[in-house]
């Protein structure tokens, strides 16, 4: 039988070390595999496939940061970089073709005042209606100005 999966999905450098610690200390109590995805939204515009190092380098630079989170767990991560119009689809998507078990994602609270927006951003709200497994979304501490 092969190993459970668990995946997190990374967005930004500020949240890739809580989530990928997280991500490591779960899959350790399920043995399970780690797969750090990061999604580069493409601008209607731009090609999907276009060739355009400077869509994917922040994106390359985020898992690499994530494998090195990971060493320190003694955790071997693999990761994936995909390019997609909606980062929520993309995701679950993912996950899905993946047969992941756990998905841990993060949320940033948006600077608008919607109310659905405000409990739960759009690609948090759409992986946790969407996904095909459980997901556990971190949600970082108010900072205090």
């Amino acid at each position: 039988m092969a190993k459970p999966k668990v995946m997190v999905a990374v967005r930004d450098p500020g949240s890739v070390e809580s989530l990928v610690i997280l991500a490591c200390q779960l899959a350790h109590g399920m043995d399970a595999d780690v797969t750090a995805l990061h999604v580069v939204e493409v601008p209607p515009v731009t090609p999907l496939e276009a060739q355009d190092e400077v869509l994917d380098h922040p994106g390359k630079e985020l898992l690499a940061q994530a494998k090195r989170v990971a060493e320190g767990f003694s955790m071997r991560l693999s990761t994936d970089l995909l390019r997609a119009r909606e980062v929520g689809e993309a995701i679950v998507g993912e996950a899905k073709e993946q047969g992941v078990e756990l998905l841990v994602i993060g949320h940033h609270k948006p600077h608008t005042h919607m109310l659905s927006e405000t409990l739960l951003g759009g690609t948090a709200r759409y992986v946790a209606h969407h996904a095909p497994c459980r997901i556990i979304v971190q949600i970082p501490p108010p900072q205090h100005h």
